[in-house]
């Protein structure tokens, strides 16, 4: 069976605004091309990202993290104090009449995160499969992040989530960003990382580089490297400058 080729983009620190505004201009070059795109990336500062549906004055709920500068997602979910983790995206095209989320993504990806972590002998398992006695559960107080929220696919080690993901749709794509958990940040000292549960020290390139593989394996999509287009640069400019690094526009919720 041949492979689709998709577009891969190498772990690269970006602003807060840069990296969503990059993240929706190829999430709508997806709707288009038809190409599947992976992308990892850092923070070039401790930032708090806000789900889409969040409302701004919640921040007031978690005191640690007020300090940081903030950005609003495209996607939904709980905010996230993005320090001491790996952040990734993946866009696939999918159908203009399809609606709701697309749960094989979901799957699909955290059991290829669940293979990766294996090889350092962490075991991580969806919390769908948790026994209720071996997961740590939040408050109802703590909702504001989004390691303090459960979803089925969440994927938890040692009763604590590590990794979790959020989706939104484009025309004919849907968009997926994903957060991997490392270490606990100063900004959100409540939330142990897996290096903090397990004493493993994870390398963030190994991570990528066996993340890549076995999702485009599990895509059945051969990833080459890649950058933005003239148009997708001037379209992640605009997007940071009317949207994502618009303080009005983060703060209208």
């Amino acid at each position: 069976m041949s492979l689709t080729v998709g577009r891969l983009f190498p772990l690269q620190a970006w602003s807060g605004a840069e990296n969503m505004a990059v993240d929706q201009s190829l999430a709508e070059s997806v709707d288009s091309t038809r190409c599947p795109v992976l992308r990892f990336y850092l923070w070039e500062q401790p930032t708090l990202s806000l789900g889409y549906f969040q409302r701004l004055a919640d921040r007031a709920k978690h005191v640690d993290s007020l300090p940081l500068d903030f950005v609003r997602r495209a996607t939904g979910g709980g905010a996230i104090v993005h320090h001491r983790e790996l952040t990734y995206s993946v866009a696939i095209p999918d159908t203009p009449e399809s609606a709701g989320a697309r749960m094989d993504l979901y799957r699909i990806s955290h059991q290829c995160w669940v293979d990766v972590l294996a090889l350092y002998c962490v075991h991580a398992a969806p919390f769908r499969t948790c026994p209720p006695a071996v997961v740590r559960k939040p408050d109802e107080s703590e909702s504001f992040l989004c390691f303090q929220r459960r979803t089925d696919e969440d994927l938890i080690v040692s009763g604590y989530k590590v990794l979790g993901s959020a989706q939104r749709r484009a025309r004919a794509a849907v968009l997926q960003h994903g957060s991997l958990l490392l270490k606990a940040s100063r900004w959100a000292p409540q939330l142990p990382g897996i290096e903090d549960l397990t004493s493993r020290s994870l390398a963030v390139e190994d991570l990528v580089a066996n993340f890549t593989l076995r999702l485009g394996a599990a895509l059945q999509v051969q990833w080459r490297e890649d950058g933005l287009t003239e148009v997708e640069s001037e379209r992640s400019s605009v997007l940071v400058s009317e949207r994502f690094g618009d303080r009005r526009w983060s703060a209208r919720r």
